[in-house]
């Protein structure tokens, strides 16, 4: 038998009370209280520290026999220790603590240096001798207390966030739907509620093809589907085609809508957000309209200048040519009558200068006739008529235009407009090209007409601002003419390396396409 003493010390008296215990269990209880991972502290019962072991001193930063003898209230802050004695008195009357290790809130111990730490202790007694021992096993929670210091506010803001995504559900300006897998509504926002004429009690649960028109269901469940597998949806806000949605009442409305999906507790979730676009649909229809009623005005004004023209030269040609040759048949004649009186040369001459201006002026009103409306146009067809026009403006300005390809039927408005492209592009070539040769070819294929004018001037540095020596409203002109017959317009130029002007249009009138300018 070996000897374990406690040392109990009374004010300045100490007495020494020694209890045998059997050698090997003291020995096995001394090795315990010393490599314990918990703080040991056992008081007397005027709760003076008896037993402090090395855990205790490393936690409290009190070396043991400067802590033995002293009252338990040293290592608990101030405003604990009133609270403290009370319940050790209580302890030590009902042997009944509330304090078990992982099952109380946490307590709090002071240090030598007067800093706090988190603690959680167990508290038991035993009675040696006549003396009873309250023994306190206490452990530091400091790491665990700011781990679930750190996992509340986590979880604050994680009831932060949802309420602000519940507010933001609430309030959104777009319906937000949610389904399950199998595609039944478990979310309904009041946004919902409005363009759907549901209220979200009675939506909840519904499946989703309840908000579907009938004709839509089956690509639509398929589109849901094909997602949940891929992923990847071409239903974008913005980015799509206007798909429909069904009332209660019945009634059809196009939406956009976007969709995205999560898997929450096993869960897939489907989340649909829409919006309706209905009055945006109504204005891309007005608008659509608008276009189409100022192409049909476009198409009529440039058919009603060109029948314009066709009658101004008429009246032209019929009119005031006819009537010039009248008068210069009555000159003839006149002049004849004068021959044979004396002394007419003066008037012989008069007679002669008057018949030269009306030749001039029957020449002028054939070239103003022709502009206006080229009788080559109708009755030799679209290349004799180019050919005409290239002659006519090599006379004019001195520049050779060579003439090669093939004579196209085409309609009527198709063979004016490629005439008037012609006579746009050789007047440009005119004004900017400072050319001394032009090339004209007329090409056909695949249902294409291929016009091709290109000079050896200048060229076109193609600046995007449009302010380089080819600004001209005639580009535009050519553009508009194409446009109108489902054309395409490509200018193929670079400075120093001429102008190339390529123009493709149906053989048969086609669509109304917008004609492009590629440069």
């Amino acid at each position: 038998m070996t000897n374990y003493s406690i040392r109990m010390r009374h004010g300045r008296r100490s007495a020494k009370r020694t209890y045998r215990w059997p050698q090997q269990s003291q020995a096995q209880l001394a090795g315990i209280i010393r490599s314990s991972m918990e703080a040991i502290i056992s008081v007397d019962s005027r709760q003076r520290v008896v037993l402090f072991n090395p855990m205790a001193e490393t936690l409290f930063a009190w070396p043991a026999e400067q802590a033995i003898g002293r009252p338990l209230s040293d290592f608990i802050p101030e405003r604990f220790r009133a609270a403290h004695e009370e319940h050790v008195r209580r302890f030590g009357i009902t042997g009944v603590s509330d304090r078990k290790m992982g099952r109380q809130r946490a307590l709090y111990a002071l240090r030598r240096d007067g800093s706090e730490f988190p603690i959680e202790a167990s508290i038991s007694q035993t009675t040696r001798g006549g003396y009873r021992l309250l023994t306190v096993m206490l452990r530091d929670i400091t790491e665990r207390t700011r781990a679930e210091e750190a996992m509340q506010a986590g979880l604050q803001r994680v009831k932060e966030s949802e309420a602000r995504l519940a507010g933001i559900i609430q309030s959104s300006m777009e319906a937000i739907i949610s389904v399950d897998s199998s595609q039944r509504v478990v979310l309904f926002n009041p946004m919902a509620e409005k363009l759907f004429g549901w209220p979200a009690q009675d939506a909840i649960g519904r499946p989703l093809s309840d908000f579907v028109p009938e004709r839509f269901r089956v690509a639509h469940e398929e589109h849901v589907r094909r997602f949940g597998i891929t992923g990847v949806s071409d239903r974008q806000m913005g980015r799509q085609r206007a798909l429909y949605a069904v009332r209660r009442d019945g009634s059809e409305f196009p939406i956009e809508a976007s969709i995205s999906q999560i898997v929450d507790g096993g869960t897939r979730l489907y989340t649909v957000m829409l919006r309706d676009i209905t009055e945006r649909v109504s204005a891309d229809a007005a608008l659509r309209r608008s276009r189409e009623e100022l192409q049909q005005l476009s198409d009529s004004i440039l058919a009603t200048r060109e029948e314009e023209k066709a009658r101004i030269a008429r009246e032209l040609h019929d009119d005031l040519g006819q009537r010039l040759s009248a008068l210069k048949m009555d000159m003839a004649m006149l002049a004849a009558d004068v021959k044979e009186r004396r002394d007419t040369e003066g008037v012989l001459a008069e007679i002669a200068s008057m018949n030269d201006v009306i030749d001039d002026t029957v020449a002028s009103v054939r070239r103003i006739a022709s502009d206006l409306r080229p009788a080559l146009l109708d009755e030799l067809g679209m290349l004799t008529a180019i050919e005409w026009l290239a002659s006519d403006f090599s006379g004019r300005y001195g520049l050779p235009v060579t003439v090669d390809g093939v004579d196209a039927d085409v309609p009527e408005q198709t063979a004016i407009a490629v005439f008037r492209i012609v006579q746009e592009a050789l007047s440009n070539v005119a004004r900017h090209a400072d050319a001394s040769a032009v090339s004209i070819r007329l090409a056909e294929a695949d249902g294409q007409i291929e016009l091709r004018v290109q000079d050896n001037g200048v060229g076109w540095d193609k600046q995007p601002s449009g302010s380089g020596p080819r600004k001209s409203l005639g580009l535009l002109g050519i553009r508009e003419r194409a446009r109108l017959l489902g054309g395409a317009v490509s200018v193929d130029s670079a400075p120093g390396k001429g102008f190339g002007l390529v123009v493709q249009i149906p053989s048969a009138k086609g669509g109304r396409d917008d004609a492009r300018i590629h440069c």
